[in-house]
């Protein structure tokens, strides 16, 4: 391509190439462009035409076209050039083949490293609003959420009882359980000494000379073994009549279809009387006598529990009265971090008395093992008299068989340290709501509110500060109205500071909580009362020596205005409860309004364990402590006063409850099977020498000592 051969020395890049053969590069630059600049450069440009003085679009400039032939032509248009930015990159001239691509690659990465290069540092630099909440805002911990393939949590919700009873107040349930309850200790107390003379006549003592009284009494025609029986049969028949409420409640229960444990004790009861009374027909019985001492401790234990029941239930009652508007604790689910977590509300306890009179957990899985342990004994006393060809054995061996299978324990699992725990939580002001209360409590969190860790009264104001010129009256009275609006544990001692000054609270618009204080419009005023950081954050300046740690601050229209210096008094008996719920794996979840409660002020002036601690953030912080918001129906417990310890140790004595109940349960039941299968290989083999008195004995009340421990263990966290 020569410049005489069209006359023209102008050439572009793409003629050349087309002219030598290489114009198939004219739509694959080599500078190969970012995925945005691609996307830009592939949308249609809109050119807008603005018009001209006449209304009509303006004409393109032209210029005058040469002449050929001495013709003329009509003007061509001259391009404009195009702007820096809209000019794209001039492709490169590069030999085809395998360096070219090479050479493509290589300097589109080079371009990605050099952009990344520049770009790498420009989120690194955090801005001055992030700065400032780092060092003046406290941290929050933030929800888990669940991922998108995870199950969702289901919600558990506790078994209701299959017929529940009439709903009682709390006081007139605490009257009618105390009638009676006196006599019944007393009873609990004769009991237990006659079960000890039942014992000393079944023991083989040297001072006893039962021959020579029978012989003394008959002449000889009564055997000392059988006087023996008849008397140990008439003091079991009086035992009977002391602890009248087993049979009873075991005629009850067998009524209504529900059987219980107190249905084996009445069975034993009833197998020894008769085997008393036909101890003189075995002929091989030798000095066996009647388990009539074990049958008769059996008594005073199933008296013992339901004592402690009654009396447990009439201290939850009174407990539960001492407060017209008490506050009821429950177990929501999926409280915090999907979880589920306690919270209280002030609420009348409705229902409260049908869950104190409800059927506990014992009660129901002896609906199921009580027939079957009944069903057991029978069997077995039937198998090892008549399968063994010794009917005359039946009245001792089903004696014998309902006697261990109606363990000591079995009606002392959840009375006794129901006992225990309801007369700790009775001083405290707090009352456990029944078995149905009992059975929600499990590892969850617990929400505790500015009224938890400093009750009414905890906080004061010691001094009113103000600057700026502006009245004491007002800057109390709009500190005092956004605080009530805030509805924090300030409220309380700022509204009798109102009081005091004789300022009255202002009407307010567009409350917002932040992080360590509240905003709001007072009279077209912007108002802001919080703690210093929260100043700090707000950019309201603060002057040497007024910065304190645990005060109140309000700035009016960016100024400061008043400073409020506060003494927060802590029950030592928070540090204690926090750490008890921390170890038995409740967290304790702040759910605080008050701007000053914040972790790091716990930590500095209380030694608390934040760490341990769940703070969240002021919007959820707002909702968990909403007392509108909705509330499991069924009650855990019910607090007659404020105050973390209450609160906390109902929470944690419904959990012990729970657990000693099902081991208490578990011992119970498995000393029943125990005793079974080994009285029905001793009868079956007629081992009278074994079977003796003391060898009985020796063997229920090793499976008593675990219940005791248990039940000593229950109150003590």
């Amino acid at each position: 391509m020569t410049d005489d051969r069209d006359g023209r020395s102008d050439y572009s890049v793409d003629e050349i190439l087309a002219e030598y053969g290489s114009g198939k590069y004219k739509d694959k630059p080599k500078v190969v462009a970012f995925p945005e600049q691609a996307a830009a450069r592939s949308k249609p440009k809109k050119e807008i035409d603005l018009p001209g003085p006449d209304g009509l679009p303006p004409a393109e400039e032209t210029a005058p076209a040469p002449e050929e032939d001495g013709l003329p032509r009509p003007p061509a248009p001259i391009p404009t050039p195009p702007r820096a930015e809209e000019q794209e990159p001039m492709p490169e001239i590069v030999p085809q083949g395998v360096r070219r691509t090479i050479g493509a690659r290589l300097s589109a990465l080079m371009r990605k490293a050099d952009h990344f290069a520049d770009h790498m540092y420009d989120e690194a630099e955090p801005s001055e609003e992030v700065k400032k909440a780092e060092r003046y805002m406290p941290g929050v911990d933030r929800e888990e959420e669940p991922a998108g393939d995870a199950p969702r949590r289901v919600k558990k919700r506790a078994p209701k009882p299959e017929e529940l009873p009439p709903d009682v107040s709390p006081a007139d349930l605490a009257a009618r359980w105390r009638k009676g309850l006196v006599s019944q200790g007393r009873r609990v107390l004769i009991g237990g000494l006659l079960a000890a003379v039942i014992l000393l006549i079944s023991l083989e003592l040297p001072f006893l000379r039962w021959a020579e009284w029978a012989w003394a009494v008959s002449g000889g025609a009564l055997p000392a073994l059988q006087l023996r029986s008849l008397i140990l049969t008439i003091l079991l028949a009086v035992e009977g009549a002391l602890c009248y409420e087993v049979p009873a409640n075991a005629i009850r229960k067998a009524l209504s279809r529900k059987p219980c444990p107190e249905m084996l004790a009445a069975l034993a009861w009833l197998f020894t009387l008769v085997d008393g009374l036909t101890a003189g027909r075995l002929e091989d019985r030798g000095n066996c006598l009647p388990c009539a001492a074990v049958t008769a401790v059996g008594l005073v234990c199933a008296l013992w529990g339901v004592h402690a029941q009654q009396a447990a239930g009439r201290v939850s009652a009174k407990a539960a009265a001492q407060a017209r508007t008490p506050y009821v604790v429950t177990l929501d689910e999926n409280k915090w971090n999907s979880r589920p977590a306690y919270a209280k509300r002030s609420d009348f306890p409705t229902g409260f008395g049908s869950q104190l009179q409800a059927d506990t957990g014992p009660d129901r899985a002896y609906r199921i093992a009580a027939p079957l342990l009944m069903l057991g004994s029978l069997l077995c006393a039937l198998l090892a008299s008549f399968g063994r060809g010794a009917p005359e054995r039946f009245p001792w061996a089903a004696s014998c068989c309902f006697t261990a299978a109606a363990a000591w324990s079995a009606l002392l699992v959840y009375g006794l340290p129901y006992r225990r725990l309801a007369d700790r939580l009775d001083k405290l002001g707090a009352a456990l709501a029944g078995w149905p209360g009992v059975l929600r409590c499990g590892p969850a969190g617990i929400i505790m509110t500015d009224g938890d860790l400093f009750p009414t009264g905890a906080v004061t104001v010691s001094q009113v500060n103000v600057f700026g010129g502006a009245a004491t009256e007002k800057v109390v009275a709009y500190t005092a109205t956004l605080l009530r609006a805030l509805d924090c544990g300030l409220t309380r001692p700022f509204h009798d500071l109102l009081r005091a000054q004789g300022a009255i609270y202002r009407e307010v618009s567009g409350v917002v909580p932040h992080e360590g204080g509240v905003s709001g419009i007072i009279r077209n005023q912007e108002v802001l009362v919080g703690t210093a950081d929260f100043m700090r954050m707000m950019d309201v300046e603060l002057k040497p020596g007024h910065s304190v740690r645990s005060a109140v601050y309000c700035a009016i229209d960016g100024q400061l205005a008043g400073l409020f210096p506060l003494r927060y008094t802590l029950n030592p008996a928070v540090s204690p409860s926090l750490s008890a719920l921390i170890r038995e794996d409740v967290s304790p979840v702040l759910a605080t309004r008050d701007p000053v409660i914040v972790p790091a002020m716990l930590e500095q002036k209380f030694k608390l364990p934040v760490d341990k601690l769940e703070f969240p953030a002021v919007e959820r912080r707002m909702e968990l402590s909403d007392k509108d918001q909705d509330h499991d129906s069924t009650a855990v417990a019910v607090l007659a006063r404020e105050g973390v310890s209450a609160y906390c140790d109902a929470v944690l004595g419904g959990r012990r409850l729970r657990l000693a109940a099902r081991w208490g349960l578990l011992f119970a039941l498995a000393g029943a099977v125990a005793g079974l299968v080994v009285t029905f290989y001793l009868t079956a083999i007629g081992a009278f020498a074994s079977l003796t008195t003391v060898n009985f004995l020796i063997f229920m009340a090793a499976w008593l000592v675990p219940e005791l421990v248990i039940a000593n263990w229950a109150d003590r966290f």
